[in-house]
């Protein structure tokens, strides 16, 4: 896949009637509680409603923690983010969903990124790669066969812009530019590695990740 590896897509089926341990989720969400402490490899987790009509901050689930009861929902950008404390998942307590049973759904999905800014040196691009092959690192065997590997360094700017950026080598400056989608692709290159270029783009892109596939 381009740019976004989903992990799993959950479908939750719990009502307040029929509310599910906590557990059960905590291990469906296994290969993300992994990566937690990454920097730039953060996962997103989005509610999927099913029913007509229902819009995904609609969705409230609740987690009857001993604490007290856990309410979560989702924004207006349908994201969420459940409470995958070590001490939580092992005192297991139910969690249950304010709609009908099987019409909710979790998409999960990791998009590797830096936050955008208008120059960044090389070893932060490698240190962005060397944090997805450390995420994959820590999952199974079976993630660890389906996930992709990165082509390039992938660099988004507003399709139809005339962006660009300036590779700042020894040698001298090389230009790049951006194509009418508005992607521009940074290669692996190992000579950078030492050398340590500092890139300048044209203005600052939407995003600065991994390109996971040569086509668009």
């Amino acid at each position: 896949m381009n740019r976004v590896m989903v992990l799993v897509a959950a479908t939750l089926a719990s009502t307040a009637a029929d509310a599910a341990p906590f557990k059960d989720l905590c291990e469906k969400f296994e290969p993300l509680r992994k990566i937690s402490d990454l920097q730039y490899v953060r996962p997103t987790v989005k509610v999927e409603p099913k029913a007509e009509g229902v819009k995904p901050q609609d969705v409230v689930f609740t987690i009857a923690a001993k604490s007290g009861p856990i309410r979560l929902s989702a924004g207006p950008d349908a994201l969420i983010q459940f409470p995958f404390s070590d001490k939580l998942c092992e005192e297991n307590p139910d969690i249950s969903v304010n709609q009908p049973k099987g019409t909710v759904a979790l998409g999960i999905s990791i998009d590797p990124a830096l936050p955008p800014a208008q120059s960044v040196d090389y070893k932060r691009l490698e240190l962005l790669r060397a944090e997805w092959d450390t995420a994959i690192s820590r999952q199974s065997l079976m993630w660890r066969m389906l996930a992709p590997s990165p082509k390039a360094y992938q660099i988004l700017f507003e399709p139809g812009k005339t962006a660009s950026a300036e590779i700042k080598l020894a040698s001298g400056i090389r230009k790049m530019s951006a194509d009418p989608k508005g992607e521009l692709r940074i290669p692996f290159e190992d000579a950078w590695k030492s050398a340590n270029p500092t890139i300048a783009f044209s203005e600052v892109p939407k995003k600065i990740g991994l390109l996971f596939s040569e086509g668009h």
